[in-house]
């Protein structure tokens, strides 16, 4: 390790109470997803006076959808969230004939990346992390102040401490405090804060569409400071149930059955996805990175319908979400199943087969499956082993933008960062402040030894280590 690499971990130490502070402002910027503006402001004004070169750019819908339009999503608003469903594939023209464009953009939601050119001849770098936070609902349930950033007993609280401002200020902090102490790095670090990961990912995969590109990157997302190189995917769906309104004294004709509950009609609906994930859990995954895990996971979260008690309800919606293993295959695979599975339950019944339950999606992520092996991962957890930690490499338990690094711009990632996902998207949301502190160092160290070094292969060949295996 280099003199002006300690001196900027030295500098870390000893500005812990500003890392603190500095957290703490962040946090009490709410950037809930559709309102990121003003915390992106903050971040780009911060990313300016440490000297990076910043760039703040609206993500383009109409050209993500073009350039990927299997896995671009439709722009989301924690206000509107998961309100244009859709049977196959999201599209720019659905986007466009829905009539919501003016609630679902991108206007005065930009991403924000600061480029901090290196001397030349090292290995580059991504640090990548999203900005924008779920909503507070319900907020009778949090105790502290969500946008308060409250310490106690070690923590800070408040929205997107975990999930995960406390991950994209370390970046950001550890790269304050590399070029505070004039620390020599070759290779370029970018540092990319990124809009409407929730829902969306749109953020991330927008920069990749322009060409941010690198050796490798690191997702900063909370996984407890340890080394991930795979995730899930995921889907969020819904099942529209019909029924046929009629009063107790009109549900018989007769001997005949004419007035039908969509409620009536839900337990088979139930029971045919449920045999779904049966079916996929039967098989034990190959992948040792998977070992002892299920291969599918469906959870049922909401089902709302009817409108009055002497009414059979004309209408049922189950909602709900799914995340699946990377050895599952293409995400179109995993929701082909899916529509099957309700097209067996319609032919099954004699009254869905004329009057068939409506499967649509909401949202979707592909997985991302690496070797542990690639170099970044393997330099991560050698650079941990060095400071003292175990340096574990792990799949990542959920989904997350690193899809999109490594499926669509072919670089090699991992997912690394402070906080807990046990503390994403619930009140009291909070992360331990070591954890935080120690990450900035834990970083610092590692841009000063990847980012030093010339690699020892082609960036294609890095690349594709990162592709399925």
């Amino acid at each position: 390790m280099t003199k002006s690499i300690e001196n900027a971990l030295s500098l870390a130490t000893e500005n812990r109470e500003r890392s603190i502070r500095i957290l703490s402002e962040l946090v009490r910027i709410p950037s809930l997803t559709g309102e990121e503006g003003d915390a992106q402001k903050y971040l780009g004004q911060l990313l300016e006076n440490t000297g990076a070169t910043v760039i703040m750019e609206e993500p383009d819908v109409e050209a993500i959808f073009e350039s990927f339009p299997k896995v671009a999503q439709y722009p989301t608003h924690w206000q509107h969230d998961l309100i244009l469903p859709y049977a196959d594939l999201p599209t720019y023209e659905g986007l466009q004939s829905s009539g919501l464009e003016p609630a679902l953009n991108y206007t005065g939601r930009p991403n924000v990346v600061g480029v901090f050119k290196g001397n030349g001849g090292g290995r580059s770098l991504i640090l990548n992390g999203h900005i924008d936070t779920v909503t507070i609902e319900p907020t009778h349930e949090w105790t502290r102040d969500p946008f308060g950033a409250e310490i106690e007993d070690g923590r800070m609280y408040g929205r997107g401490t975990s999930d995960m401002k406390g991950g994209l200020l370390a970046g950001i902090m550890a790269m304050i405090y590399l070029r505070e102490a004039g620390a020599d790095i070759d290779g370029d670090v970018t540092v990319e804060s990124v809009v409407n990961e929730e829902h969306a990912g749109n953020g991330t995969l927008d920069l990749v569409r322009r060409g941010f590109t690198a050796d490798g990157a690191i997702v900063l997302e909370p996984t407890n400071n340890k080394v991930a190189v795979s995730h899930p995917g995921g889907l969020y769906w819904q099942v529209t149930v019909p029924g046929r309104p009629r009063s107790p004294g009109a549900r018989w004709q007769g001997q005949k059955l004419d007035g039908v509950s969509a409620i009536e009609k839900l337990p088979a609906v139930i029971s045919g996805l449920l045999k779904l994930e049966t079916k996929f859990n039967a098989t034990a995954s190959d992948d040792p990175m998977e070992k002892g895990r299920a291969v599918f996971s469906l959870v049922i979260g909401t089902v709302s319908g009817g409108h009055y008690e002497t009414v059979t309800a004309s209408e049922t919606v189950l909602r709900g979400g799914a995340y699946f293993s990377p050895v599952m295959g293409d995400i179109g695979e995993v929701m082909a199943a899916m529509t099957q599975a309700i097209d067996e339950v319609n032919a099954a019944d004699d009254f869905l087969s004329e009057n068939p339950a409506r499967l649509e999606f909401l949202h979707h992520d592909d997985s991302t499956r690496q070797s542990p092996q690639i170099p970044l991962a393997v330099a991560l957890s050698n650079a941990l082993q060095e400071r003292g930690e175990s340096g574990d490499i792990v799949p990542g338990p959920f989904a997350c933008d690193c899809r999109h690094l490594v499926n669509q711009g072919g670089i090699p990632s991992v997912i690394f960062g402070p906080g807990t996902i046990a503390q994403a998207h619930k009140p009291d949301e909070h992360i331990e402040i070591e954890e935080y502190l120690a990450c900035i160092e834990h970083l610092i160290a590692f841009v000063g030894s990847w980012c030093n070094e010339t690699s020892d292969r082609s960036f294609e060949d890095a690349a594709k280590e990162a592709l399925p295996v």
